[in-house]
């Protein structure tokens, strides 16, 4: 996700397509999370971890290498689709974007693409080496292997699949109803907008006001991930909303910065909110997660977040292409100070 993200940019300017196009090229890998997110959960809960981060690295290793070979955006859009059945964002984000900005700039957005592709494919590999962790008479503690996996895929037939799905969607009803849960899912709402916007909007922002190419964004993305200090000592929920508010404030910032200093800074604050909060919000989902159905509880916190990236990325792109400057930005920052307000209403 880091290294490809600096390649945006330089796709939309090669290929035409703008703003908007770059929010539909990142909506798609996260219409695909929305709609898989609840048979994900419920498929780790019943064929165990392993397999399943497997197959997830499979899938996002083709979508990865056909949007690097795509000619086109309406090619780009099914491949993307694809790689978001398996994709997650990680938290390799400090010198990725230094690294993608560097092919990019030297070689091309395709040749950024395909490293990744490689790359995640080797992540693939190396996930099936390891030990399963769920305790299910069931699973072997063994590697699963390829073949153990489709295995295990083909074991579930469609009337097993129905009622799996069934009581994973009474799960999410029924963390739903726990007031943690839905100050949760507010938070991540605010944080996922927040990434929508600083990897939609935030690069064309910066190349219009100050001239930056796809290398220097790069960085910028290198050292804003970087500057991020991250303190678990004092518990999640004190420290959830200001993290939030930290966001938003710095959202304002570059929304509102004509000066090179004032962006530096306002970026950074804005860096250390997200880098701060998404731990966190990590570590909150697990603390409340009720242990029999971890799958389902999580499944539930990653919807939130890619509900954002699937509407977010083009609704911002297309209120940036329609009214270039700090529209789009403004926005996400009163939506992200909501998201603390719920959340610590809901805590």
């Amino acid at each position: 996700m880091g290294v490809v993200i600096p390649a945006l940019p330089q796709l939309s300017q090669e290929l035409g397509f703008g703003a908007t196009g770059v929010g539909l090229l990142l909506a798609a890998p996260s219409l695909a999370r929305c709609l898989f997110n609840l048979p994900a959960g419920a498929l780790v809960d019943s064929l165990g971890r392993v397999p399943c981060m497997v197959m997830g690295e499979i899938f996002a290793a083709l979508g990865c290498l056909g949007t690097g070979l795509a000619w086109s955006l309406s090619s780009m859009l099914p491949v993307r689709f694809m790689g978001g059945t398996g994709g997650l964002i990680a938290a390799a984000y400090v010198v990725g974007p230094a690294i993608g900005g560097a092919l990019t700039h030297f070689y091309g957005a395709q040749t950024a693409y395909c490293g990744v592709a490689v790359l995640i494919g080797l992540c693939g590999a190396a996930y099936a080496t390891l030990p399963e962790t769920m305790n299910r008479a069931m699973h072997s503690r063994t590697s699963p292997g390829v073949g153990s996996l489709f295995a295990s895929l083909r074991s579930l037939g469609s009337a097993k699949s129905t009622i799996l799905l069934a009581q994973a969607a009474r799960d999410w009803q029924d963390l739903l109803r726990d007031p943690r849960q839905q100050g949760l899912f507010s938070a991540n709402l605010a944080l996922f907008l927040n990434y929508a916007a600083m990897i939609t909007v935030m690069p064309l922002q910066t190349s219009r006001l100050f001239g930056l190419g796809v290398a220097e964004i790069g960085v910028l993305y290198s050292v804003g991930a970087a500057v991020g200090i991250l303190a678990d000592k004092y518990g999640r929920v004190p420290l959830i909303a200001p993290a939030a508010l930290l966001c938003g404030l710095g959202c304002f910032g570059v929304a509102s910065a004509e000066v090179w200093e004032l962006f530096v800074a306002s970026y950074v604050t804005w860096s250390v909110g997200e880098a701060a909060l998404a731990p966190l919000l990590s570590a909150y989902a697990a603390d409340i997660a009720p242990k029999e159905h971890v799958g389902s509880a999580m499944s539930l916190s990653r919807q939130a977040g890619d509900l954002v990236l699937f509407l977010g990325p083009p609704l911002l792109g297309f209120i940036y292409d329609t009214s270039p400057g700090s529209s789009a930005l403004t926005l996400t920052g009163l939506l992200t100070c909501l998201g603390a307000v719920i959340f610590r209403a809901k805590t």
